[in-house]
């Protein structure tokens, strides 16, 4: 299980690394506004996809193992259209996002709505390595086709960027398929009698583990709508900089909660899952803090390097959010205990009481603090949620308060686990 974590994080470290070039790149070609509006395309392409995955999602991985992918596909594909259709209508009523933008981020969301639909039947097959290599390809070919744009086509506008998108998403769907037909078993198409059945379980499931995501992207991602309505793109710019920085700080624990998931969803030993989960959130936390603490420190002309003069400020968007971001650990794990046993209602409560407190709180703070505000804000509700999922849990296992601690053993432990995973007993790398 440890060299499944670390094929994920490997895979997931690779896709951060080239995420961050994209958003260098855009920095000191477009500056602040370019970056602020590739910040809100984004944001409103991740808002489509969490409605997407009412029908569909993480859901889709708890249900692989008990049906026919087939039987999931068809409902899943269908819902994706309709939201991406809906989208359109909504943002076209709304000044959410500029009007240019608006049929490529609906268009765009649809395709990737089918790439995480293929993605988490993958996860629900445990074919993890073929998960990370969709997951992977994604941002090497925006990276690549960026680049080409504006150095050798001399493209330097938002719409080279929205050109990348259409290729990466286009070419990672090609490669869902292949990878779905190289694992699964045979397509094949069902009578309308088990579709509603399949229907009814992904909206029970999906419904409310996407109630959680759709609650976390609101506490994540409404302070750029924020900011954006308040002061300009530029802040936005800055501070989705910021953000993305600190919070790659995830791919931890998302690496970790991927492969728990996918083992949680194909277990019946609930005691087994509990203290698997628990010992892999101290990990997490062990291993995050390690990446948080080097960031704290760097100075402002670090940043002005990176991403260009006007970008000074990152790092004081990364010190406001830090706290939160490493307490957040706790809930991407620890909420996948719950998500594995059908527990999505845990999750779900949890975000939203984090979500609560972020509106207030950037109703306050923004106006006050700008993008300072948005980062205190941002930090105090994924430190709240994580309080709610420490309860829940705590209620559920019985496991006692002293097991929560991490001790001097577990540290070994872990360190052991991740080195042996990393070298054979004959010195060569692992494989796995």
């Amino acid at each position: 299980m440890i060299g499944k974590i670390l094929h994920t994080f490997g895979a997931k470290l690779f896709a951060a690394i080239a995420n961050l070039l994209i958003a260098i790149i855009i920095s000191q070609i477009l500056g602040p506004i370019g970056k602020g509006q590739q910040g809100l395309i984004i944001a409103s392409i991740a808002y489509i996809l969490v409605f997407s995955n009412l029908i569909g999602g993480a859901a889709i991985v708890y249900l692989v193992p008990r049906y026919a992918y087939s039987l999931i596909l068809i409902p899943a594909y269908l819902w994706s259209v309709f939201i991406g259709g809906l989208s359109y209508i909504i943002l076209k009523t709304t000044n959410l996002l500029a009007d240019p933008f608006i049929l490529a981020v609906c268009a765009l969301s649809v395709v990737n709505a089918f790439i995480g639909i293929n993605s988490s039947i993958l996860i629900g097959k445990e074919k993890i390595k073929s998960a990370n290599l969709i997951s992977m390809a994604q941002p090497i070919l925006i990276t690549i086709l960026l680049i080409s744009s504006f150095f050798i086509f001399k493209n330097k506008s938002i719409s080279a960027y929205i050109n990348a998108l259409y290729f990466s998403f286009g070419l990672s769907f090609i490669l869902s398929i292949f990878l779905l037909r190289k694992h699964a078993e045979a397509f094949y198409f069902h009578s309308i009698k088990k579709y509603f059945n399949i229907i009814k379980q992904l909206i029970q499931y999906g419904l409310l583990n996407q109630l959680a995501h759709i609650f976390q992207l609101l506490s994540f991602r409404m302070s750029y709508y924020w900011l954006n309505d308040l002061f300009s793109e530029s802040e936005v710019g800055i501070y989705s900089n910021g953000v993305a920085l600190i919070e790659s700080v995830w791919i931890i624990s998302r690496s970790i909660s991927m492969v728990q998931y996918a083992r949680i969803a194909n277990s019946n030993d609930k005691v087994y899952s509990q203290k698997l989960s628990l010992s892999l959130t101290k990990g997490g936390l062990i291993f995050s803090l390690l990446i948080i603490i080097p960031l704290l420190f760097l100075p402002a002309s670090v940043y002005e390097f990176i991403f260009g003069s006007e970008f000074g400020e990152v790092g004081k968007v990364i010190r406001s959010l830090a706290p939160g971001i490493l307490f957040f650990n706790i809930a991407l794990i620890l909420g996948h205990y719950f998500s594995g046993i059908g527990k999505y209602y845990v999750s779900a409560i949890a975000s939203f009481i984090g979500m609560i407190a972020a509106l207030f709180l950037f109703s306050i703070l923004i106006p006050l603090y700008g993008i300072l505000g948005a980062g205190w804000a941002s930090s105090i509700s994924y430190i709240l949620t994580s309080i709610v999922i420490i309860i829940f849990f705590y209620r559920e296992s019985r496991l006692g308060l002293k097991s929560l601690i991490i001790s001097k053993k577990e540290l070994q432990f872990f360190f052991t686990e991740v080195k042996n995973s990393l070298i054979n007993k004959d010195g060569n790398q692992s494989s796995s």
